[in-house]
């Protein structure tokens, strides 16, 4: 894949035409990538625009980077950016690579709302237009980057069977999953796991685990959010419930109090390297909300500031290193 010189200092805008978004509209995709291109010109920032399957988005973007590219705009949800980023880290010099701004477009857009980026295109590219480049750190789990978290244990068949009704979700499903969610927590055995941290050794039996690049906030709410990505630690969540009403008291402690890290049944804890063994041959998990079949040692790693970012200048706190205005830097080249 080759971009030619007219990529040169241009905004790249890379568009998921596999995102759920799309389904059933074969044209929103394209009229979406002109629209952002029509947005950015406005302000001032000449760009260019291609329609890519999730499966080649992290191609585009080392192809836009080799060309000289900008800035990359990726529009998809945390599956895409992670891929996209995963390339941008593993480049020859991947502290050189162009800042990425994320555009949501997936099912929850975890790590747009952390980078507090407006979901209306037109509002995202005039927050951008005035936002800010930096840098947030990067998890990975056996070299495989995150930017989100990795979910192992009951959540991760959860999300497969959300994967299956992509694009079909409505509050009735989500309210049949959760049902579900609840009546497995019976028969569905347990992962027994040894944790090895910086601090030491841990044995833990659990329905669902969950390892964040930087810890959660404590706030009620559906979808958890961070209030830095910056600090330089993963964030370990081991359930210890085993009951459907110890779950039920987690759930209403995340939706309605906020205070579910405080939960008896909760295990917390921060670090900056993780080595997790299960006893089981392979262990369905999700990386970034993306289903994947994972081996039972798993190897977790944080590597500081390791990824550019174009972001709002809202997102300043968040970022774990500040490193000008985007017209600025974008000015200069």
């Amino acid at each position: 894949m080759r971009w030619d010189n007219q990529m040169r200092d241009r905004v790249v805008v890379l568009v998921n035409s596999a995102a759920g978004a799309f389904v059933g509209q074969p044209e929103a995709a394209r009229a979406l990538a002109d629209r952002l291109v029509t947005a950015l010109e406005r302000h001032g920032l000449p760009a260019t625009a291609r329609l890519e399957s999730g499966a080649t988005m992290a191609d585009a973007a080392c192809a836009a980077t080799e060309a000289g590219a900008r800035a990359l705009l990726v529009a998809g949800g945390d599956g895409t950016l992670a891929a996209v980023a995963q390339a941008l880290c593993d480049a020859e010099t991947p502290h050189d690579h162009p800042p990425l701004a994320a555009l949501p477009l997936g099912t929850a857009n975890l790590l747009a709302r952390d980078l507090s980026m407006p979901e209306d295109p037109e509002a995202a590219i005039a927050a951008l237009a005035e936002g800010v480049v930096g840098r947030i750190d990067v998890g990975r789990v056996n070299g495989r980057v995150f930017l989100n978290a990795v979910v192992l244990g009951l959540f991760a068949n959860t999300a497969r069977q959300r994967e299956r009704l992509r694009g079909a979700m409505t509050p009735v499903l989500w309210g049949r999953l959760g049902w579900r969610l609840l009546t497995a927590v019976r028969r569905w055995p347990r992962l027994r796991a040894v944790l090895k941290t910086e601090s030491g050794v841990l044995r833990v039996k659990t329905h669902a685990m969950v390892v964040a690049d930087n810890a959660y906030a404590e706030r009620p709410g559906l979808l958890v959010r961070r209030d830095s990505l910056g600090r330089g630690a993963l964030a370990i969540y081991v359930m210890k419930h085993h009951r459907p009403w110890q779950w039920l008291r987690l759930a209403l402690g995340l939706m309605v109090s906020g205070t579910w890290r405080r939960d008896s049944d909760m295990l917390t804890a921060d670090a900056r390297r993780l080595t997790v063994f299960v006893r089981r041959r392979v262990i369905r998990a999700t990386v970034d909300g993306e289903v994947v079949l994972l081996p039972p040692r798993l190897r977790f790693r944080l590597w500081p500031a390791a990824l550019r970012v174009w972001v709002p200048a809202e997102a300043v706190p968040v970022l774990a290193r500040f490193d000008g205005a985007a017209r600025d830097l974008f000015r200069s080249g």
